[in-house]
């Protein structure tokens, strides 16, 4: 009722909460439900990782629908593949010596439970090992499990802090949830015209469906500004450039 109004005002983070009570119980239908809102960011940040485990969860009871869409994940290289315990080893080994790629895959690993037993502290952590060096994929999860609370406690303006790094760096679902948070003034002061800029940004960076939603963001708090803001936040897009903070980093949005 609470996700499509029925009833009831829209109100999607109302509908993750019941979503959430129901799918940790069991229900197969809200598991496929808590996915879907996870996948399209609809009252949570956008969390593919999140959305696997409970589309996982689902297909496992048999759902259709949830192993379609964990299939789709799959198919967009949006999560990373199932991997053997000489894999996870060899991985764990380069993390430890500090390799920021191989702690954003073990991260990813232990987010959704490849490999290795599910376990979102430990994800938290090393996503934060390789944020701290600068691998833009890593800031954006790190900032989503802040956001969300989830292997850490739920921290807004830790959330934003990792956000921003990312989105600096050209990562546009990070730019997104960023635009979100400037347009709801969750964890930072609320400012329309960053939120345009971000939600600009991100319309430029994402494709399909995911570029569509945040056309419509941006379109949305266009209403709120007045034409000289939109012509300031028009002007701070056009002279945006990414800041990588790697030498050997791609401008690139990851899919996971």
């Amino acid at each position: 009722m609470h996700e499509r109004g029925q009833s009831v005002p829209a109100d999607p983070a109302t509908a993750v909460t019941w979503y959430r009570r129901s799918a940790e119980q069991g229900d197969v239908h809200a598991q496929f439900r808590l996915g879907f809102l996870y996948e399209y960011g609809r009252g949570v940040d956008r969390d593919d990782v999140e959305a696997a485990v409970w589309y996982g969860r689902a297909a496992e009871r048999g759902n259709r629908a949830a192993r379609a869409a964990l299939e789709q994940l799959r198919s967009e290289g949006r999560l990373a593949g199932p991997t053997g315990s000489r894999e996870v080893l060899l991985l764990r080994a380069a993390a430890e010596r500090g390799a920021a790629a191989a702690q954003y895959q073990l991260g990813l690993r232990y987010a959704a439970g490849e490999g290795v037993p599910r376990d979102p502290a430990e994800a938290a952590r090393w996503y934060g090992e390789a944020a701290q060096q600068g691998l833009a994929p890593a800031q954006y999860q790190l900032g989503l499990r802040f956001a969300n609370g989830d292997g850490v406690p739920r921290d807004f303006e830790e959330a934003v802090k990792w956000y921003q790094r990312a989105a600096m760096q050209g990562v546009a679902f990070a730019q997104f949830n960023l635009g979100v948070r400037y347009a709801n003034g969750q964890g930072v002061a609320r400012d329309p015209v960053l939120a345009y800029q971000w939600f600009s940004l991100a319309a430029r960076g994402l494709l399909g469906r995911e570029a569509e939603t945040a056309r419509q963001a941006r379109d949305s708090i266009r209403t709120q500004l007045t034409p000289e803001q939109v012509a300031r936040g028009d002007e701070m897009v056009k002279a945006w450039r990414a800041r990588p903070e790697r030498p050997d980093a791609a401008v690139a949005t990851p899919r996971s």
